[in-house]
């Protein structure tokens, strides 16, 4: 079975992204557009993997969640993967405590990798998908509405937990099931440090 790591949606943040995905449907690019029940904030995909996996990636996600703190982002800003101007994806950044959202899924990425699983050699953006373009049809109109609302602010999150998600391919489009979820600790072990700001020695 076909599986990924992410971190739900809260409901008003999905609402938004429906609204919004709405909105740049009407641009009419041929676009698959993601239903918004369907948009996550993606960690890790693991491709397939046996039943009997589930658990051990489970034990695995609940150390590195031990160790993580929640914190607040913001999905905020319109793009294009791999640039804007002739994208393929088209996304809905996320700000706010970066750091520690890379941290979290950097961590999660070397636990994996010790149980097998390949390491993502691309660097992790934090993103959420909201299409993916099929074909140029219509591309300009919405490369231009994507522009004009670069510094749009969608809504926000608390990244609380990790869960694992299993993807099913079907005629009426992709289904997605949680298995499991893991909490993040309430009290820090290890996070690691921010980045240095402007001014620091």
């Amino acid at each position: 079975m076909r599986c990924f790591l992410a971190v739900e949606l809260p409901g008003e943040l999905r609402r938004s992204l429906g609204r919004l995905v709405g909105d740049l449907r009407a641009c009419g690019a041929d676009v698959k557009w993601v239903r918004p029940e369907a948009i996550h904030l993606t960690l890790k995909f693991l491709g397939e993997i046996q039943p009997g996996q589930v658990e051990e990636i489970r034990l695995a996600a609940g150390e590195v969640a031990g160790r993580h703190q929640p914190f607040r982002m913001e999905a905020r800003g319109l793009g294009g993967f791999p640039r804007l101007e002739q994208p393929r994806v088209v996304w809905v950044g996320l700000e706010g405590e970066t750091w520690r959202l890379i941290a979290l899924q950097r961590e999660l990425e070397g636990t994996l990798t010790q149980l097998g699983f390949v390491r993502e050699q691309r660097p992790f953006t934090p993103h959420l998908t909201l299409g993916r373009i099929r074909s140029p049809k219509g591309r300009q109109g919405l490369v231009d509405r994507l522009k004009s609302q670069e510094g749009l602010s969608v809504g926000s999150l608390t990244v609380g937990s990790i869960a694992l998600f299993r993807s099913e391919l079907l005629p009426s489009g992709a289904r997605y099931t949680q298995l499991w979820e893991e909490v993040l600790s309430p009290v820090s072990l290890d996070q690691g440090e921010p980045p240095p700001g402007p001014g620091s020695v």
